[in-house]
């Protein structure tokens, strides 16, 4: 006996159907998958907004979801972080520190879990202001407790060892580690100078003073040495990066104060892309991240102002960016202050792209405007 399709689905439903469908190969067509690309409009696409961290249940998120709940909203999660300051990246593991639960959050993407630094008891490490975070070429991690003038050293498992720096730092913030792991400056806000140690954390001397002239620094935040060893360093309230060689001569500056594309507002943190070549520094009142070339050359900015209600994120919307960082990989990893996660980017290298490439249909999402929300 015939029986018509449009019978058989007003009896027992369409639904029925689907494992036959699947099975003769009609599965329904896939929707285009939302990218979101910078910069923004017609040109060439450089870097991609990847994926977003509240909490544990988003380490179990893979890059190649379509960021629907990111666009349209989710289930509201379980924040880890409550004031999130400082990052560093670990092979598979990325470190963010809190100023409130004073602590380093590890978030493992291995394990897909979330963990904290160690003291020498196993016991959840607790700092008095953990501040800056650096990981050496060993994979031990360094950590600046700006309370405790001093810089706290963990083992590549996270447990501590040993700390380093009380007789010689005055307001420690930032903390960069040379690539052979021989050479750690920190720096000094509150002294408005560098302070040099060796890998070991034997004290080596300074570098600076508070002014305007190259060399000199106002109020200094952070730091980042490139493939071959140029120290960078975030002269914040003088708006500028300076840049010294290995053996600490001034090379060139560039920035400057200023709303104007390539300037800065209250610049906050700086990383250096030692594969790229690229540097990337967060302007917290503006709320994006810029990059510029190892000479100082604008290249891109990216983000805008979003405030989170944490059901809703805008892929780089930010409120009050804080820490960046860049992996192996040209991953870029990005505190988000008050919305309080972490954002991830990629720059679109040749090896990314070859992996994954921008397919005809997929959709490149602008992300010009962001609609400001209350946070709750």
């Amino acid at each position: 006996m015939k029986v018509s399709l449009r019978r058989f689905c007003h009896k027992y439903g369409c639904w029925l159907l689907l494992p036959v469908l699947l099975l003769a190969g009609c599965s329904p067509a896939a929707a285009p998958r939302k990218r979101f690309f910078w910069p923004i409009g017609t040109g060439q696409p450089r870097i991609e907004y990847l994926n977003y961290y509240l909490g544990e249940q988003d380490l179990k998120r893979g890059v190649e979801n379509p960021f629907s709940d990111a666009v349209f909203g989710r289930e509201r999660p379980v924040p880890v972080f409550q004031q999130p300051h400082a990052i560093a990246v670990k092979k598979d593991e990325v470190l963010v520190s809190d100023l409130i639960i004073k602590k380093v959050v590890v978030l493992d993407f291995s394990q897909k879990k979330i963990r904290y630094l160690k003291d020498a008891k196993g016991r959840d490490y607790l700092f008095r202001r953990p501040i800056g975070i650096a990981v050496a070429p060993r994979g031990t991690v360094l950590v600046v407790d700006a309370i405790e003038h001093r810089v706290d050293v963990f083992s590549a498992a996270d447990a501590y060892l040993k700390s380093f720096g009380q007789n010689h730092l005055s307001r420690p913030t930032g903390i960069a580690v040379s690539p052979d792991g021989q050479q750690v400056w920190v720096v000094d806000t509150g002294a408005h100078r560098l302070v040099h140690f060796d890998g070991d954390g034997n004290y080596l001397g300074e570098m600076g003073a508070r002014g305007v002239a190259p060399g000199m620094f106002n109020f200094p935040l952070d730091a980042d040495f490139d493939a071959e060893g140029n120290l960078y360093v975030l002269d914040a309230m003088n708006a500028r990066v300076q840049v010294f060689s290995p053996q600490g001569k001034f090379l060139r500056a560039f920035g400057g104060r200023g709303t104007q594309r390539g300037l800065f507002r209250i610049p906050k943190s700086l990383a250096v892309s030692r594969t790229s070549g690229l540097i990337y520094v967060t302007d917290s009142m503006a709320n994006d991240f810029i990059v510029f070339d190892l000479q100082g050359r604008l290249l891109l900015t990216v983000g805008g102002h979003y405030a989170s209600n944490l059901s809703k994120v805008v892929p780089g919307g930010m409120n009050l960016p804080k820490a960046i960082a860049v992996d192996k990989q040209d991953g870029i990893w990005v505190v988000d202050g008050l919305n309080r996660m972490v954002h991830r980017f990629q720059y679109l290298t040749p090896a990314y792209l070859e992996k994954h490439p921008i397919l005809p249909g997929e959709r490149l999402v602008p992300t010009a405007v962001f609609k400001s929300t209350p946070a709750k």
